[in-house]
């Protein structure tokens, strides 16, 4: 067993599929077909000097002519596996997770500010797979910070600031984020359920596959191009045990304008 975002020795990149490999093969022989045309041969002398001149004019179209080819045989190639081959770099990125830090699940704030998780001691800060739940993390500067599939049931983020987190599958159940500053944060697959934005920003931010069951975004600050991906996801409906706001009204899905 392998922890979260760790690679596996011998793992292996998505395999390109057939679709994308009929694409580039259909691609190479129009590039072949392209690049081994060349001018007609000319019979007379006086055409021998004109055809000189045009030779490298015509070697350099056929070079930019096999360099776009090249781009676009690749990009057929990869076009179906986009999507895998992203996930897959994206995870392999993430670093190991040191198990041996005793005191690695422990809020601490940055005084670097928007760091990407950057601290002093020259760490990153990690919370993948911590349990904080029911503590505070109100008014500290997370920014950047890791946790991934944490438990942070509960937990005060009140004024807090976590800029760039990633917090991809992570418990936010009855979490309070009033006033947080959590923009561009990854909350994707996380469980939001009774949590409260309540004039918090969360401009760019992405919820996508989270569940929103009775959360509160009132007076939150969403861009307008997030809300109708925010306002699409299923699960926003319900209504705040601790404010009685309603989920979907709350974050302004009923604005066909921007919603719809």
């Amino acid at each position: 067993m392998t922890a979260p975002g760790c690679r596996r020795a011998g793992a292996r990149p998505p395999a390109a599929g057939q679709a994308g490999r009929r694409r580039a093969a259909a691609l190479a022989l129009a590039a072949a077909a392209a690049l081994c045309a060349s001018p007609p041969a000319f019979a007379s002398p006086e055409a021998g000097a004109e055809r000189g001149r045009s030779r490298s004019a015509a070697d350099g179209r056929r070079g930019l002519l096999a360099a776009t080819l090249g781009g676009l045989i690749g990009s057929a190639a990869m076009q179906d596996e986009a999507p895998a081959m992203v996930e897959f770099a994206r995870k392999v990125a993430y670093p190991p997770i040191d198990r041996k830090n005793k005191k690695r699940c422990v809020w601490q704030s940055s005084s670097m500010g928007q760091s990407n998780a950057a601290r002093a001691d020259g760490g990153i800060f990690d919370l993948r797979e911590c349990d904080l739940s029911g503590t505070s993390a109100a008014s500290k500067d997370i920014s950047g910070v890791l946790m991934n599939d944490g438990k942070f049931s509960g937990v005060d983020f009140q004024e807090t600031v976590m800029s760039k987190a990633i917090a991809e599958g992570a418990d936010f159940s009855n979490a309070n984020f009033r006033n947080a500053i959590a923009d561009r944060v990854d909350f994707r697959n996380s469980n939001f359920q009774g949590a409260s934005f309540q004039n918090a920003v969360i401009t760019g931010s992405n919820f996508e596959g989270a569940d929103l069951t009775n959360a509160d975004f009132t007076d939150a600050y969403i861009a307008m191009y997030d809300v109708k991906p925010l306002c699409k996801n299923p699960t926003m409906k319900g209504t705040n045990p601790k404010t009685g706001a309603d989920t979907y009204e709350s974050a302004g899905c009923f604005n066909t304008g921007l919603a719809r």
